[in-house]
């Protein structure tokens, strides 16, 4: 990584649908785009209003790894014309079997 580069790993683009589930984890809530992920969290753009330090679940479905369901913090966020953009920490991550 470049000596300016702040993050903990590497991020990786990637374009992709994200499910976030409701505080129950069981119905989807909410859509939104990845637009990169990595080791230790992603960024999306979604036109739901989600707040800073909000937890929530989501399924990512990348493919290499496959579907993965996160548990994850919102850490930012930046309003965009059609969306907004968050950043999430992921607190957990588990390899969906299929």
């Amino acid at each position: 990584m470049d000596a300016k580069e702040k993050r903990r790993a590497r991020r990786v683009k990637h374009d992709s649908v994200l499910e976030i589930f409701d505080k129950g984890g069981h119905l989807v809530a909410g859509v939104g785009r990845l637009v990169n992920f990595s080791a230790v969290g992603a960024c999306f753009s979604t036109t739901q209003i989600l707040t800073k330090g909000e937890k929530l679940r989501a399924r990512l479905r990348l493919l290499k790894e496959g579907p993965l369901e996160v548990a994850a913090r919102v850490v930012w966020s930046r309003k965009k014309p059609n969306s907004i953009l968050y950043g999430i920490e992921f607190e957990s991550v588990k390899k969906i079997r299929r």
